[in-house]
């Protein structure tokens, strides 16, 4: 079996030779014709030959590995060619466009040799159509942006022979302006994709950001590695078409460094089992169990105010329901600015009454909320749903959590504290809300599931008053 740069290598000489032939058929059909449309659209066929020879030398270039010049590889010479590509491309659809409209202009005359013509076009659009098949088949393997490229361009080919393909039709049927009007859209279609073909190819060269999908899966890969505590500042960029990605986890302070140094290497090595991914970049941070709790329970109150906002937008037309979670979902926010303030606290050197809660609680909720949140993603929700939703979040536990975590030991600083943090919707406009959706929804499970919220969330006075335990 061929290696993938043997793969490769083939992939554009059978570019190269299947533009050259496409070429020479349009390009002697059109001179013997006379059909400006055929002759623009034989010139964006040598367009694809000349791409084709800057890709199969960029292809070459890319798959080298680093040197001592390059210490990151030769990833950015594909879309460096490709670039130059998309620059030529608009530059000949210019022409193109250009020399339609003067032609039109001087008056537009009756081609030549229309069946011959005709039937160079069939013929370069069956030739299009599986030239751009068998390229996309081996970029897509190979994960070549600059072959993909070329299966591109082949399958826009095929557009600017459909727009020939009428103007030789319409001129042999008597209609002459017809050829040079078809000419000027294969141009714009030329000057088109080479603009949306540069777009991307930039995006590589700038070192755009991957999706938020594939950071999060990036996310879930560390945190699914033995000994990782917690992850943060999760970032990417491309180099060249691949990725490279840099993240901080956190671990055990009490590891030792050899440790630390292992389950750092673990990290990197599951995230760069991902194909788009060509590094990774681990920074180890040891933490305390306290610090990490704090950390956690940050998140976690983002992501139930998170949630709580998605039900208020799902929700609009149900104005009773959507009051209640626009309410919940800015006390979580507050809570979650509070303990941001506890974290900067904690690490000036002040102490909190956290020192029984245990890590693996809190984390076991990030991942029921992480799970919440990809299940809410696209989906409708009923008022039911949402009640039920509602009651799970408000968890009894979780907020004696946020107590304790929020609690410092020298009760002097309690009042800087709440000045320091925004206040909270106040439990009275709460019961308030939920009264009124239930005057909605009386009868049925709605109903007492409502009840049921209003009772959980009276208990939060009791906790805030002393009884944490």
């Amino acid at each position: 079996m061929k290696s993938p740069d043997q793969q490769a290598r083939t992939a554009t000489r059978v570019a190269i030779a299947g533009n050259s032939l496409l070429f020479l058929v349009k390009g002697a059909a059109g001179l013997a014709s006379g059909s400006i449309a055929l002759i623009s659209d034989a010139l964006n066929s040598l367009v694809d030959v000349a791409a084709s020879i800057g890709i199969s030398y960029s292809v070459e270039v890319g798959r080298r590995g680093p040197d001592e010049d390059h210490p990151f590889g030769h990833q950015r010479a594909e879309p460096l060619a490709a670039l130059g590509v998309a620059i030529f491309t608009g530059i000949l659809g210019f022409s193109v466009g250009r020399a339609a409209v003067e032609r039109l202009i001087a008056g537009a005359t009756q081609i030549r040799m229309p069946l011959w013509a005709l039937g160079a076009l069939l013929v370069s659009m069956v030739g299009n159509l599986l030239l751009a098949k068998y390229l996309r088949r081996r970029g897509e393997a190979l994960d070549s942006p600059a072959i993909l490229a070329n299966a591109v361009e082949c399958e826009n080919d095929i557009g600017t022979s459909f727009a020939a393909l009428i103007g030789v039709a319409g001129s042999a049927l008597g209609w002459a302006p017809i050829d040079p009007l078809a000419g000027i859209v294969v141009g714009a279609w030329i000057v088109v994709g080479g603009y949306r073909f540069g777009r991307q190819n930039i995006d590589y060269l700038m070192g755009k950001s991957p999706t938020p999908e594939l950071l999060e899966h990036v996310r879930r890969s560390a945190l699914g590695v033995g000994g990782v505590k917690g992850v943060h500042d999760v970032r990417g960029h491309y180099v060249g078409h691949r990725i490279h990605v840099e993240l901080h986890i956190e671990v055990d302070q009490e590891l030792r460094t050899r440790q630390s140094h292992e389950v750092g290497g673990m990290v990197r090595r599951a995230i760069e089992e991902h194909a788009a991914i060509d590094r990774a970049f681990v920074h180890v941070d040891p933490v305390l169990d306290s610090t990490l709790i704090v950390e956690t329970l940050t998140g976690n109150e983002s992501l139930v105010s998170e949630i709580y906002a998605r039900l208020a937008i799902l929700q609009t037309d149900r104005p009773e329901l959507a009051g209640i979670w626009r309410a919940l979902a800015t006390r979580a926010q507050a809570r979650a600015e509070r303990l941001r303030v506890v974290g900067r606290l904690k690490s000036a050197g002040w102490h909190f009454e956290d020192s029984d809660l245990s890590v693996s609680r809190v984390q076991a909720r990030r991942r029921m909320l992480d799970r919440i949140v990809q299940d809410l993603t696209g989906v409708e929700v009923g008022p039911g749903e949402a009640v039920r939703l509602a009651l799970e979040l408000e968890d009894g536990h979780a907020f004696r959590y946020y107590l304790v975590a929020a609690t410092p030991q020298d009760t002097t600083m309690a009042a800087s504290l709440d000045a320091a943090t925004p206040p909270a919707p106040s439990l009275q406009l709460l019961h308030e809300r939920i009264r009124a959706a239930k005057a909605s929804h009386s009868e049925g499970q709605i109903g007492a599931d409502l009840d049921r919220l209003s009772d959980r969330l009276s208990i939060e006075p009791n906790l805030q008053n002393g009884d944490v335990e």
